[in-house]
């Protein structure tokens, strides 16, 4: 008997040398649902072993991280939007994490200052307009161009899809350019700004405008049925424009992700990173919400290929974050929404 407990200790040791430990277990906080992420996590613990808690926290990612604190099980933190992405770094709630892989495969630009934080796909903002125009590009400061008086259409400037823009715009060109610009497209604009970018794809469809902007994973949401053969319709007479500041690329926002400052299993967490841009990966990821992958090698939802491509501009996120509150300032200056 005592030959076989033995026998069962070094089992039992070998097994624990071997087998994934669940302590390795990591935690993921997400703002994006967890039927979206599920798939991409799953693929992590079949490449890996190393098992992924997904957390959905819709609303308040800082308010948890703060009142948790060092007891706080998130490893990795998973974000959508450039304002809620940089400013978890802002709030010191991320850490530094050092990774060649992640610097050959992202760009420096869509990658956070210290390494704090990476992006995972993209969602160009761009011009949309009927199918049968004949606008073939434009740059985003021709869009204040007279021939758009009374036709253009686009949702709150103080939404934070345009507030980005509009910080973007900024960074390019300044307070008093950026402030002419605004009252430009106010100029332009068919009726007051209301509803999303899907209303802005329908009234365009329906010939209510010749122009609107929006981001391109609205159209590919569309153009995929999941809101009804009526908004489908509305979609498919629509198409994305390439657009562009010019001398620059497309304005884009993001998913992204960090590390946890308190991240209990610092190892998995960044393994979970480094895998979340690999192409396989990202091919999972960027599909689940028809966005862009932020790898240049990963293979594209066939929707959003359709779509066109999309350069992103060189502009440095975290420099377009630093600037949105000096955009609010001016949105609300020129009464955009009034």
């Amino acid at each position: 008997m005592r030959h076989i407990a033995i026998a069962i200790l070094i089992a039992l040791a070998a097994a624990c040398t071997t087998a994934p430990s669940r302590a390795e277990e990591m935690t993921l906080y997400s703002t994006r649902e967890a039927a979206l992420v599920a798939p991409v996590a799953g693929a992590f613990t079949e490449a890996s072993g190393i098992g992924v808690k997904i957390v959905f926290i819709e609303d308040s990612l800082i308010r948890r991280l703060v009142s948790e604190g060092e007891a706080s099980p998130a490893d990795v933190l998973l974000t959508i939007g450039l304002d809620k992405t940089t400013q978890l770094a802002a709030h010191g709630l991320t850490q530094v994490f050092t990774s060649t892989h992640i610097e050959r495969a992202v760009p420096a630009n869509l990658r956070g200052n210290g390494a704090q934080w990476v992006a995972l796909a993209i969602r160009p903002r761009v011009a949309f307009v009927r199918k049968d125009s004949a606008l073939a590009q434009i740059d985003y400061e021709d869009l204040v161009d007279p021939r758009w008086r009374g036709k253009l259409c686009m949702r709150s400037a103080l939404h934070q899809n345009n507030v980005a823009l509009v910080a973007a715009y900024h960074v390019h060109h300044g307070d008093a350019a950026t402030e002419v610009w605004l009252a430009g497209l106010k100029a332009n604009l068919a009726h007051r700004p209301e509803g999303k970018d899907n209303d802005v794809i329908r009234e365009i469809a329906e010939g209510r405008c010749e122009i609107g902007i929006g981001n391109t994973v609205a159209l590919a949401q569309l153009r995929d049925g999941r809101e009804g053969p009526d908004w489908r319709a509305w979609a498919e007479a629509v198409r994305a424009v390439p657009t562009a500041f010019k001398g620059g690329g497309a304005h884009v926002n993001l998913a992204g992700a960090a590390l946890a400052k308190h991240a209990p299993h610092p190892e998995a967490a960044q393994k979970f990173v480094e895998f979340l841009v690999t192409p396989a990966a990202q091919r999972i990821f960027a599909a689940a919400e028809l966005e862009y992958p932020v790898l240049a090698s990963a293979r594209q939802a066939p929707i959003v290929a359709d779509m066109g491509a999309f350069t992103a501009d060189a502009l440095p996120i975290d420099e377009i974050a630093a600037h949105q509150q000096a955009a609010i300032v001016l949105i609300k200056k020129v009464g955009f929404d009034e």
